[in-house]
């Protein structure tokens, strides 16, 4: 049977959605998995990003942002600080472990993606 190469791609993505729940705690939810995305890129670009701004880049209710974000609290996989100089910012970052399951899922994806193309 021919595969194109599309149908590679499909398989590739689908391997990767499904490694998805092995590695990162989104429980099935894009919302988590957004939430985790944003502060990746943001950790990677040695960026800061506050509560607020994590809020309104998502375009999800903000009812169900504050769910998974409460829970990556409880849980040590996010944390937040305050700016040093004006304490009414408060900024959100992944934590060592979130970052380290993290680097794990690209490894991942790396290799389900490259083997497959």
């Amino acid at each position: 049977m021919f595969r194109d190469n599309h149908t590679i791609m499909i398989q590739a993505i689908f391997s990767l959605r499904k490694s998805l729940g092995e590695h990162l705690p989104i429980q099935n939810s894009l919302i988590a998995y957004d939430i985790i995305l944003l502060l990746s890129i943001h950790n990677y670009a040695q960026g800061n990003i506050t509560v607020k701004q994590l809020f309104n880049s998502l375009p999800h209710s903000a009812t169900a942002v504050r769910y998974h974000y409460s829970r990556f609290i409880k849980d040590g996989w996010v944390e937040t600080y305050m700016d040093t100089k004006d304490k009414r910012i408060k900024y959100v970052r992944p934590t060592y472990k979130l970052i380290e399951t993290v680097n794990s899922h690209t490894r991942d994806a790396e290799n389900l993606l490259i083997k497959k193309t």
